[in-house]
């Protein structure tokens, strides 16, 4: 009796263990890619909310960025002007957004 037990136990075990199989029949038919072309398209991943605004937040730097330094190319008229103002503007743009942007209103100001 114990060892009927004991074969019971270490087949679960292994059962447990073994890498768990797909249907085989859909399976094949998948990665042949002969499915009749009635496969679902795979949709685009939906962005969370905290990724939305991060991207937005991208863009808004990156537009006033390209802004910012459109003007100190027209208004400035020596090279040392200009590369002063792309850095600058480079250091500071980030930091303002990121400073200013409270899109969560965490901050009552």
């Amino acid at each position: 009796m114990s060892k009927e037990k004991a074969r019971k136990r270490a087949e679960e075990r292994a059962r447990k263990r073994a890498p768990k199989a797909r249907n085989t029949a859909t399976s094949e038919v998948d990665r042949t890619g002969q499915s009749g072309g009635n496969r679902p398209e795979k949709k685009a991943p939906k962005r969370s909310v905290r990724e939305q605004r991060r991207r937005r937040r991208i863009w808004v730097m990156a537009i006033l960025w390209v802004v910012a330094n459109a003007l100190i190319f027209v208004f400035t008229d020596t090279w040392n002007a200009k590369w002063l103002g792309l850095t600058v503007t480079t250091i500071l743009i980030p930091l303002i957004v990121w400073l200013v942007w409270d899109p969560e209103g965490r901050v009552n100001l």
